[in-house]
């Protein structure tokens, strides 16, 4: 006769780092009273060329044109707005804008890796020619030619890998080019840092001016979630229990647990709070008692609060028969009015699962017949029972097991 559960476990644990990406800084100019300079009102987020907000390379806010809400800021020649990104030295970035030219005008923008008015470094520059086409510096000079559509917003991204020295130059959600950031504009060199975007007035026509909206500055190699292990045990009972742990968080709102059987499709099971934004190492545990016999794979999607979500690795887990007789505490306990119970059985055999009272009297058979060898679970309902200690006995042909549960109404 064995009464001590075994308990099998098949652990497999790895290390991973989910990424996602943040927007470090934003600007829909919505803020800021129209017919007045951009950088006059906010000096801590926008300069000029020669770092005087307020004088006439001050770009203005214009009601004329918005992409979002009703304002955008319009550059005409002599302006020169810069947008100081203290340099940036790790990771991969992106500048991303909109802008909106009327027919006929022209505009200037550049990526600095310096930014010190008369010593400044270019890392890049864009014209954008009147008559709708553009000429892109990097790496080289002409590296790449580009057109661009009058009179509606388009939007544009320069995209800089740091760690792996690639940029990205695109305009209307095309990619334009792609070069190694470190050539700078005209293939002369530049430091692997990204200072500043900078907004110029040309002087191709008397009349130039562009219009720029919701200028964003994004990390997108931002750490949402740290991942250290992931894990997966069954006990002799049957149940998988998924263990993992985070050394950081941010904005990480819940865990969905997913689960697939070796031939089936991925779907939900069950859900764990994730502790919001934490530099502690956090530690998470799932008991899933759905399972049969068979091979499972098991997956996290991790999921801020915003939306946007991340899934872990797979592990992978056999749930074999059971190799003891064995009777689980009922859970809930105490409960009212009902609990479940769940046994396994080695061998096969007749069962039965009976409840009796405090004195021994028989109140209720859960389970009277023939069982193959298996994980079994019944549930009890003791609506008609009044409050007090139970107890349940399994009992097999050469096999007992007794526990007690209470019953609180």
């Amino acid at each position: 006769m064995n009464k001590i559960l075994l308990s099998i476990s098949l652990i497999f644990s790895f290390s991973i780092l989910t990424s996602a990406q943040q927007t470090v800084f934003s600007d829909d100019f919505e803020s800021y009273l129209a017919g007045q300079q951009l950088a006059c009102q906010n000096p801590t987020d926008w300069t000029t060329w020669t770092s005087a907000p307020c004088g006439g390379e001050d770009a203005m806010i214009s009601t004329a044109q918005a992409l979002s809400g009703t304002k955008s800021f319009v550059v005409v020649p002599v302006n020169d707005l810069v947008k100081p990104l203290n340099d940036i030295s790790s990771g991969k970035w992106e500048m991303r804008w909109s802008m909106y030219l009327p027919t006929g005008r022209a505009a200037y923008f550049n990526t600095l890796s310096i930014f010190a008015a008369g010593t400044s470094e270019w890392a890049m520059q864009a014209y954008l020619n009147v008559g709708g086409t553009g000429t892109l510096d990097a790496g080289a000079t002409s590296a790449a030619t580009f057109s661009y559509p009058y009179n509606t917003w388009f939007p544009v991204s320069v995209i800089v890998d740091i760690d792996n020295d690639l940029a990205e130059f695109w305009l209307n959600n095309v990619l334009i080019y792609t070069w190694q950031y470190t050539l700078g504009t005209f293939g002369a060199g530049c430091l692997p840092i990204i200072d500043a975007n900078d907004f110029y007035g040309p002087t191709q026509t008397a009349s130039d001016e562009a219009y720029y909206d919701d200028y964003q500055l994004i990390d997108l190699l931002f750490i949402p979630v740290e991942l250290t292990s992931f894990s997966a045990s069954v006990t002799g009972l049957g149940d998988v229990v998924l263990n993992w742990s985070t050394a950081t968080e941010t904005n990480n709102h819940m865990f969905e647990i997913e689960r697939r059987a070796e031939t089936g499709e991925y779907f939900t099971i069950g859900f764990v709070n994730g502790a919001g934004t934490t530099t502690e190492p956090q530690n998470y545990v799932y008991t899933d008692r759905t399972v049969e016999t068979g091979k499972y794979f098991y997956r996290l999607k991790q999921m801020d609060f915003d939306g946007r979500y991340e899934y872990s690795d797979e592990v992978e887990i056999d749930v074999n028969g059971p190799l003891s007789f064995n009777l689980e505490q009922n859970y809930p306990n105490p409960f009212n009015p009902s609990t479940n119970i769940k046994y396994s059985v080695a061998e096969s055999g007749h069962i039965t699962l009976s409840v009796y009272n405090t004195v021994g009297e028989e109140v209720a058979i859960l389970v009277d017949g023939f069982k193959e060898s298996g994980f079994f679970e019944v549930a009890f309902d003791a609506t008609n029972l009044p409050s007090g200690v139970y107890l349940y006995r399994l009992q097999s042909e050469n096999s007992v097991q007794l526990k007690k549960m209470m019953l609180l109404k």
